[in-house]
């Protein structure tokens, strides 16, 4: 329940930054969500799953097929790492920004090009 309510909240928190800032200023909120809320709810189903035992798995019950709509989805919206990848740039940037090394972070970023 606490995962579930953490999901439901992380996703308020940014729809409510989209209508504040707009989708480019709230890219970290929006990538931490692609990432967080599939993993959480494959955890969901796999729990579900393993309740209900050789039965989670066959094919009369709709758990199956949604185990595996899931992560079929977690892959077609990019790669978890992609999400993740975005919000440690992001964060980095936030980061160097605040500790005014933006010029710094730059140059680095120039010299692997």
């Amino acid at each position: 329940a606490t995962d579930v309510n953490m999901a439901r909240l992380m996703t308020l928190s940014c729809a409510a930054a989209i209508d504040e800032v707009g989708a480019n200023m709230a890219r970290d909120k929006i990538a931490m969500i692609k990432f967080a809320v599939p993993e959480l709810t494959s955890r969901v189903v796999d729990r579900a799953v393993q309740v209900h035992g050789g039965a989670g798995v066959c094919s009369d019950f709709p758990l199956a097929r949604a185990l595996a709509g899931l992560r079929t989805l977690r892959i077609a919206d990019g790669p978890d790492i992609v999400h993740k990848r975005t919000v440690a740039l992001l964060e980095i940037k936030r980061m160097a920004k605040q500790m005014g090394l933006e010029d710094e972070l730059k140059q680095r970023a120039r010299s692997r090009l």
